[in-house]
This record gives structure tokens, sequence and C-alpha cells, in this order.
């Protein structure tokens, strides 16, 4: 096989590997940023959402609990203090 083969060897390859596998695969450079960019927002999203998730959650047990102890106090004092009697 001599160079002008090699060549044209070369140039068949290239041509065949950007028409058909590089090309179906291509994606905008400016597109791709922006996909990256929505991806981090979500993730923001997401950890925002479960972290307030969690806040509320743990809001909600502690206020119970405040109520628990604060009826407990209600009803403790009325037996042992005399108030209802």
């Amino acid at each position: 096989m001599d160079k002008t083969d090699r060549d044209e060897l070369k140039g068949i390859i290239t041509e065949v590997l950007q028409t058909d596998l590089i090309k179906p695969y291509y994606v905008d450079r400016e597109q791709h940023y922006q996909d990256h960019l929505f991806i981090k927002a979500f993730k923001d999203w997401c950890d925002t959402t479960k972290q307030n998730i969690w806040k509320t959650f743990i809001r909600i047990v502690v206020t119970g609990a405040i109520i628990l102890i604060v009826l407990g106090f209600i009803f403790w004092g009325k037996g042992h203090l005399g108030v209802d009697k």
C-alpha cells in the first residue's frame, strides 16, 4: 500500500467516523452548558427542599413535645394541687 492509498483510506475513515459516529452524538456547546446549569439549579432546589422538610419535621416534633410537657404539667397540677376540688 503506497502513501496515496493510505491518505485516501485515512480520508475515508475520517469521513465515516465524522458522519456515522461523531455527528449523531454531537451536542451543541452552549446547550450542553445550559443543561449543566439546569441540573445544578435542580440539585440546589432538591437540597433546599430536603432541608426545609427536615426543619419542618423537627419543628413539629419539638412543638409536640412542648405541648405534651405543658399538658402534663396542667393535668399533674390539677391532680396534685387540688385545683379541681
